[in-house]
């Protein structure tokens, strides 16, 4: 049986991951480490090695679970508390934005929603050409009777 074209799934590089964990795990070590032998409130030596944990293991643990799924009938946007599934005569648009130092493919749902899509950034794919094949899949899949909101359309072509 031959691999369906629509299907795509975007998540975490397991290499980036280790690497990121490394870095991250080490610089907590040694601020844990100087927390606990240093003249501290006994308070302090919990709280603080405790806190860095607690972020490591959740921005990690974010990292991994998030992921974006494409589908023959719709997107997946699955976070770390909440999965958004979009299908495709839902989505309004496919746009490239800009952050701070990524570029990175957001959907417009048909309720107006910006919905920022996890992993599709550009220090991880290809933006270009992956949101290319998304609108691809998208202006092939939406249906024949699809047609865009006047007030979603204007909100896009604002943001560009």
């Amino acid at each position: 049986m031959a691999a369906d074209p629509y299907e795509r799934e975007y998540r975490a590089d397991l290499g980036a991951f280790v690497g990121t964990a490394f870095v991250m795990g080490f610089f907590f070590l040694v601020v844990a480490i100087m927390t606990v032998q240093g003249e501290n409130d006994p308070a302090v030596k919990v709280l603080i090695p405790g806190l860095l944990i607690g972020f490591l293991v959740l921005n990690l643990g974010t990292e991994m679970w998030t992921r974006t799924y494409v589908s023959r009938h719709r997107i997946v946007k699955r976070g770390l508390f909440r999965t958004i599934a979009t299908p495709w005569r839902g989505i309004q648009g496919i746009e490239i934005e800009s952050g701070y130092r990524t570029r990175y493919v957001v959907i417009y749902d048909d309720l107006g929603r910006e919905i920022p899509l996890p992993h599709l950034r550009s220090n991880e794919v290809d933006v270009e050409k992956e949101a290319r094949a998304l609108r691809e899949i998208w202006e092939k899949r939406r249906g024949p009777r699809w047609k865009p909101i006047p007030d979603i359309a204007a909100k896009i072509s604002f943001r560009e």
